[in-house]
């Protein structure tokens, strides 16, 4: 048993951090309302004060959003853009899995002037 604590304590201190628990459709939203509202809009259309300062993509808007691959949103979702600048990242908090299900299933599914809301 003695030989667990350096073990755990190098685990710990290597960067071998447990990924964040696979979250729910509802619970994304709500990590959305919490997190991406601010930049993205209440309904992801990006028009509000901050999201026009800023560029924040406009997820309503079918052209722009037919050019973007699922991949590359969860990618810059994980890994934010400008190093934190513009957008910051949420590795920490969101699974790669948990990025791809935003992408899918919030991002790619907003209607302009909809909120984006868990569903209870």
């Amino acid at each position: 048993m003695r030989w667990m604590i350096p073990i755990l304590a190098w685990l710990s201190l290597s960067g071998l951090q447990a990924q964040p628990q696979d979250k729910s459709v509802s619970e994304l939203k709500a990590f959305f309302a919490a997190n991406c509202m601010r930049c993205h809009g209440f309904d992801g259309s990006g028009h509000d004060q901050q999201g026009k300062k800023l560029g924040g993509l406009d997820f309503t808007d079918a052209q722009k959003m037919a050019k973007e691959k699922d991949a590359k949103l969860a990618k810059t979702i994980r890994k934010g853009i400008f190093f934190g600048v513009v957008m910051p990242p949420f590795k920490k908090r969101l699974s790669e899995a948990d990025a791809m299900l935003m992408v899918t299933e919030v991002i790619r599914k907003v209607e302009k002037g909809k909120p984006i809301a868990p569903t209870s």
